[in-house]
């Protein structure tokens, strides 16, 4: 797998909209590159996502630390769908009706077959 040195400018800059509602710059820094690793990562996974980041010489990070960001971090996720409304809205006005869907836990997976429990919504 490709290692993911920084966030791409387009997360960046979609992400950017987003910055007051996380307190801290190293939690909102760690949320983006997670959120990169969403979409651009083969394996969705947190380890996996984390195991691509590179960071700059002389910076060290741990796994832990994306995890605290993403999952532990005290940021409102309430403030976060108010905000999300906000931009999406905006950027969607006088657009007529639109459907956006991602749902890739229906997709098939080729070796879900020898996985226990795999069925259609596992993930």
């Amino acid at each position: 797998m490709i290692p993911f040195v920084g966030v791409p400018a387009t997360v960046a800059h979609g992400m950017s909209a987003y910055r007051d509602v996380f307190c801290r710059t190293a939690a909102f820094e760690h949320v983006s590159r997670y959120v990169s690793g969403l979409l651009l990562s083969e394996n969705k996974t947190l380890p996996a996502i984390a195991a691509q980041q590179v960071y700059p010489e002389g910076h060290r990070v741990s796994r832990r630390a994306m995890h605290a960001a993403v999952f532990e971090a005290g940021w409102d996720s309430e403030q976060l769908i108010q905000r999300h409304r906000e931009v999406v809205g905006q950027r969607h006005q006088g657009r007529g009706r639109e459907v956006i869907s991602l749902d890739w836990t229906l997709s098939h997976y080729q070796s879900g077959l020898k996985i226990y429990g795999m069925k259609r919504s596992y993930d």
